[in-house]
């Protein structure tokens, strides 16, 4: 009798656990080839039939700053490399909104340095003539 009631209740117990298998999804989380993290779920029906749920990842870094150490390319854009393959670039119309920036930047240092140099600010500076020894 005992043996009976223990198999009753063994066997309702799986039942339970199977039900709830279709409700308690598995997780999962991996990096693919492409340097992609997967995370997510799979929910496994009764009939073995499976819905997945996966959230894709993937880090991204690009610096306009290196692909100006770069090579530039015929169209106008800038690309470097790193040593690991990690590529950086920066659109044409980037760098010329860079160079227009940077000209009038330095435009503006011109203009600076010549009124310090007219106000006698800048009178520490040495001229020498280099002679050939």
């Amino acid at each position: 009798m005992i043996a009976q009631q223990f198999t009753y209740y063994f066997i309702k117990t799986m039942n339970l656990l199977n039900a709830l298998n279709s409700l308690l999804p598995e997780l999962h989380s991996y990096r693919d080839e492409d340097r992609r993290f997967h995370m997510g779920c799979t929910w496994v029906a009764r009939d073995g039939l499976r819905e997945l749920h996966d959230l894709e990842l993937k880090y991204t870094y690009n610096s306009e700053r290196l692909a100006l150490q770069g090579e530039p390319r015929p169209d106008g854009s800038w690309f470097y490399t790193e040593p690991n393959g990690r590529v950086h670039a920066i659109s044409a119309e980037r760098a010329k909104e860079f160079m227009e920036s940077t000209h009038r930047s330095a435009t503006v240092m011109v203009a600076m340095l010549d009124k310090l140099r007219d106000a006698g600010v800048l009178d520490n500076t040495v001229e020498a003539v280099a002679q050939p020894i």
